[in-house]
C-alpha cells in the first residue's frame, strides 16, 4: 500500500514537472528574444513648376424676391461661362462648386426693458444668392485674362487661384525615392557612428507624399471688376513643392 502510494506520488511529480516544461517551451516559442533595433526617419522634398491653375470665382445677387434674383444670378452666370469658353476654357472643366440661397432679415433693435413674452419671428426682408464657379485652366498665360474676363462678364467675386499639377504620380514617387535614399543613407552613418552593424530591414513605413498647393488670393484682380479697359491681371505660378516621408526599422548586431 505504501509503495503504490510513493509511486502514485512519483507518477504526480514527474507528471508537474513535464507540464511546467512544456509551458516554458510555449512561452519561450511565443516571445522569442526581440533583437536590438534601430529606427530612421527621413523626407524627400522635390519642387516644380505647375500645369494647371483651378480658379474659384463667384456670382453674388440681392434683392426682395427669391424668384427674381436667382434668375439674375442665373444670367450673370452663363455670361461668365461664354465669356470663359470664347477664352478656350472647356465647358467639362467648369463646375459650379457651390450655390446659396440667405434669407436677410431688417436689424435687430435694441433690447426693451419689457420684452414681450412671445418672442417675433424675424420678418424676411429679402435674399441674397452666392453661385460660386471652379475653373480649371491649363493654359498657365491666360489665367489672369480668365480672372479678368469672369469679372467683367458679371462675376463681383473673386477667391483664389490653386497652381497644382495635372498628374501628380510620377513627382510622387520621385520624392518617396529621395526619402528612402535619405533614410537608408541616416542608417548607415548612425551604424558607423554606434559601431553596430545593420544586419537586415524588418519594417518599412510610408508617411506621405503630399503636395503643398500655392494660392494667390484677391490682390488686385479685384480692381479689374472697375473697368473694362484694366489691363490683364498679373499673376505668378511659382513652384509647387511635394513632401514624402519613409521610416525604416533595422535590425542590428554589434560588429
Amino acid at each position: 500500500m505504501i509503495r503504490y502510494r510513493q509511486k502514485q506520488f512519483l507518477f504526480r511529480f514527474i507528471l508537474v514537472v513535464l507540464l511546467i516544461l512544456g509551458v516554458e517551451q510555449a512561452w519561450s516559442a511565443e516571445n522569442p528574444h526581440e533583437p536590438p533595433t534601430l529606427t530612421v526617419s527621413e523626407e524627400g522634398t522635390v519642387q516644380t513648376e505647375p500645369d494647371k491653375a483651378v480658379i474659384s470665382l463667384s456670382v453674388e445677387t440681392a434683392g426682395e424676391v427669391l424668384e427674381e434674383v436667382q434668375d439674375e444670378n442665373r444670367k450673370r452666370m452663363k455670361k461668365v461661362m461664354d465669356r470663359l469658353e470664347k477664352l478656350g476654357i472647356k465647358p467639362e472643366r467648369m463646375q459650379t462648386s457651390s450655390l446659396s440661397i440667405t434669407p436677410q432679415y431688417p436689424p435687430r433693435l435694441r433690447r426693451q426693458s419689457n420684452p414681450s413674452p412671445m418672442p417675433e419671428i424675424p420678418k424676411i426682408i429679402g435674399y441674397t444668392v452666392m453661385n460660386t464657379l471652379t475653373v480649371e485652366v491649363w493654359d498657365l498665360p491666360i489665367v489672369g485674362r480668365v480672372v479678368d474676363s469672369a469679372l467683367q462678364a458679371g462675376a463681383n467675386r473673386f477667391s483664389h487661384i490653386t497652381w497644382a499639377l495635372r498628374d501628380e504620380r510620377p513627382l510622387k514617387q520621385e520624392a518617396l525615392k529621395l526619402a528612402a535614399r535619405n533614410a537608408r543613407e541616416k542608417s548607415q552613418a548612425l551604424a558607423q557612428a554606434l559601431n553596430v552593424q545593420l544586419t537586415r530591414i524588418l519594417a518599412v513605413t510610408e508617411g506621405g507624399p503630399s503636395t503643398l498647393p500655392r494660392r494667390t488670393t484677391r490682390g488686385r484682380a479685384m480692381m479689374s471688376m472697375a473697368t473694362d479697359n484694366a489691363g490683364s491681371t498679373p499673376v505668378t505660378p511659382g513652384e509647387l513643392t511635394i513632401h514624402a516621408s519613409v521610416t525604416l526599422v533595422y535590425e542590428i548586431s554589434q560588429e
